[in-house]
């Protein structure tokens, strides 16, 4: 699971869904300011909003534009561009597959809320949105629905017809017919599934970009890094994590030493993780969660072990913990890996 900071979006992203919603003929400006967005602010460089504020604004937008398809609208004008630094990236990688690696590497830089994950098959390569944990009461199908078909846009624009896709999913309920979503994508649309994911037919994703180039991608990338270090070490959480990723296998820790390490008395620690939307529980839950799905694969180590390195008192608990995470046992998830 990737470290944790306030879930939000880059402005950019908030600005096309204003033109979207003005292409409706309706006054973006006035939801922006009755959700307490500034939106003249989002066109700041580094500008960021609240997933939250997102969220509301979709939820008005949906209501006032009255187009169940207002996400396709938003898809089909979207560009490169509206991803910022990362949309440039994408648009000089080697080929689609490499351009898929860069968006979830650097998924964060867009949208640091869900997990976004790459997963692959001999013939399908899935991309998939998920919530990741702490961030679930943020996540929102509407805006998953729009970041894919985004997504899908980008590559498209860039490689052609040169890949296509075989089936996506998306999370949410839609009442209204389908066919506009399957012209589109030019594959079966599923809704109401268990998850939002994109997948891939393999053949296609290696043709070379026209204007791929590696210099610029690599600076582009070392960009990006030192945008996401800065932007991240701003948050009292981000250095939670950090420490209990590193110091929660090897040594007893609790909430008390956290504090002391960061320099802050234990009851600070609480208020200011609360500012933040977050708790210590959540966080150090979190690290577990991502120490343990990083070790269950090493059958070297037992599960009693892996117990007592992820801090449970036995392994019963252990186990109640990661069937919460995994949906299956420690037992039953190791030997099906």
């Amino acid at each position: 699971m990737p470290d944790h900071t306030p879930p939000s979006s880059i402005g950019s992203w908030a600005l096309l869904v204003s033109q979207i919603i003005e292409s409706y003929g309706v006054d973006s400006q006035a939801i922006f300011d009755d959700v307490g967005v500034n939106l003249d602010g989002l066109r700041k460089n580094n500008a960021r909003i609240a997933n939250a504020k997102i969220y509301e604004i979709w939820q008005q937008a949906q209501v006032l534009c009255d187009d169940p398809y207002i996400t396709l609208k938003l898809s089909q004008n979207m560009k490169p561009c509206a991803f910022d630094t990362l949309g440039m990236a994408l648009s000089v990688s080697q080929h689609v597959y490499d351009a898929l690696k860069r968006l979830v590497r650097y998924a964060k830089y867009l949208n640091n809320g869900p997990d976004f994950l790459l997963s692959e098959t001999q013939d399908e390569v899935s991309l998939l949105i998920q919530p990741n944990g702490i961030q679930i009461p943020q996540f929102n199908g509407l805006n998953s629905e729009a970041l894919l078909g985004s997504m899908f846009h980008v590559l498209h624009s860039i490689a052609g017809n040169n890949f296509k896709l075989k089936a996506i999913y998306f999370g949410h309920d839609f009442a209204y017919d389908k066919k506009p979503f399957e012209d589109y994508y030019q594959c079966p649309v599923y809704f109401s599934s268990d998850r939002y994911e994109i997948v891939f037919d393999k053949k296609g994703l290696f043709c070379e970009f026209a204007f791929a180039n590696s210099v610029l991608t690599s600076t582009l990338d070392e960009w990006i890094e030192g945008h996401l270090s800065t932007f991240n070490n701003e948050f009292v959480s981000y250095k939670v994590q950090k420490y209990l990723l590193k110091h929660l296998a090897y040594d007893d820790i609790d909430q008390n030493k956290v504090a002391d390490h960061l320099n802050l008395s234990p009851r600070m620690l609480q208020r200011k993780l609360k500012e933040e939307g977050v708790s210590y529980t959540e966080l150090l839950d979190a690290s577990r969660q991502k120490l343990a799905f990083k070790l269950i694969s090493d059958e070297s180590i037992p599960l009693s072990e892996l117990t007592f390195i992820l801090g449970f008192t036995d392994q019963s608990n252990f186990s109640r913990a990661f069937k919460r995470w995994s949906g299956s046992t420690p037992h039953h998830y190791r030997n099906n890996k």
